[in-house]
């Protein structure tokens, strides 16, 4: 590097990245995603956020692929939780005695919204902590160690706790089909 140029700082190297592939990742992801969810502008924002936090930005040999690749990542996460989250809402409306809607006429979408709001009230019976693992656990993916990591919580307690709160939920479950 010639003596008279200054390096520029890590934020002003990612703010010319930004500028310079923010539009074709952008339509790179949306050829991925569609338009969301996950949201192609969302993936970009965060990937970039993730840049921020690199270490060594100068050494990266190719910051539209390592950007491509952290974004793709994201979006692929983000979908593996969405199906989860599908995944638990399905069962919960199962276990309830409730068959699942295939059809988007007025009442099947009425009948999945009254269904939807049994769940929702079924987890607000729920103790914050019941709630959290069970959020944890069935909608995130997140492994007994995982909670137990980022709560500090016992993994007899959490496994106590996950016992209880599905019992409630099933209790509620049961109460509706009466």
């Amino acid at each position: 590097m010639p003596n008279n140029v200054t390096p520029l700082s890590t934020t002003q190297q990612i703010n010319q990245l930004f500028r310079s592939y923010k539009v074709d990742l952008v339509r790179n992801l949306r050829g991925i995603f569609g338009s969301g969810p996950p949201d192609p502008e969302d993936l970009v924002q965060e990937a970039f956020s993730k840049l921020l936090t690199h270490k060594d930005v100068d050494n990266i040999q190719h910051p539209k692929a390592y950007l491509t690749r952290a974004a793709v990542n994201m979006g692929l996460n983000h979908c593996t939780k969405y199906k989860q989250t599908e995944l638990f809402i399905d069962g919960a409306l199962e276990s309830a005695g409730e068959t699942l809607v295939t059809v988007d006429s007025p009442e099947d979408i009425y009948s999945l919204n009254q269904r939807v709001s049994s769940v929702s009230d079924a987890m607000n019976e729920l103790s914050d902590k019941q709630r959290e693992i069970v959020i944890r656990s069935r909608i995130h993916g997140e492994t007994y160690e995982q909670i137990r990591n980022n709560t500090g919580w016992s993994l007899a307690d959490i496994s106590r706790q996950l016992k209880s709160a599905i019992s409630v939920l099933a209790d509620a479950s049961a109460s509706e089909e009466s």
